[in-house]
């Protein structure tokens, strides 16, 4: 599936007069790349909204939230990251120590058997990343009935039970009987 700016039908409709004087920023000479269908889940309004944190560590985040898959640990490097995001190394690393001053990640460095270091593994704090969902019970308050004026009580649709069903339905009688339960 194309992206709708690639469609020619939609390109001839694009603004031009949006830049000013023949100036663009670079990020609009980027080629958009392909998605893949991936998405992140629900995250806290208040991580969103918190403005102590820079734009750039948000993004990252969030990013980092869609890696993670089953809220498991991330070994990466800062160079993949910015790689990703479009940003350097360093600034990834001024990101990872802003997150981890707000208290959304920790991280540590991964080593080879020698002692050098190979990359990091992030640890991310889902607790103040992710909204938690309770799944509700249902109850047979909470489903849809029909009222009775809504269902069809004609004894066409009633019948008795065969021979085999009633042979069934007595056997569970007794068993009832037998435990002291009541039938209902």
């Amino acid at each position: 599936m194309k992206q709708l700016s690639k469609l020619p039908y939609m390109r001839a409709l694009a603004p031009y007069s949006a830049d000013i004087a023949g100036y663009k920023p670079k990020r609009k000479s980027l080629e958009l790349e392909q998605g893949n269908n991936a998405f992140i889940k629900s995250v806290k309004q208040d991580f969103v909204r918190n403005p102590r944190m820079m734009s750039g560590t948000k993004m990252m985040i969030l990013m980092l939230v869609g890696w993670s898959g089953q809220e498991q640990a991330i070994e990466t490097t800062r160079g993949i990251i910015g790689k990703k995001i479009g940003k350097s190394a360093s600034q990834v690393s001024r990101y990872l120590k802003d997150a981890i001053e707000e208290g959304y990640l920790v991280y540590a460095y991964t080593k080879d058997r020698i002692g050098y270091i190979t990359g990091i593994k992030i640890y991310l704090n889902f607790s103040s990343i992710r909204a938690i969902y309770k799944k509700k019970k249902k109850t047979a308050s909470s489903r849809a009935l029909p009222s009775m004026a809504n269902t069809n009580s004609k004894n066409i649709y009633k019948r008795k039970n065969s021979a085999p069903e009633q042979a069934y339905m007595d056997k569970l009688e007794a068993i009832l009987r037998r435990n002291n339960l009541q039938s209902g």
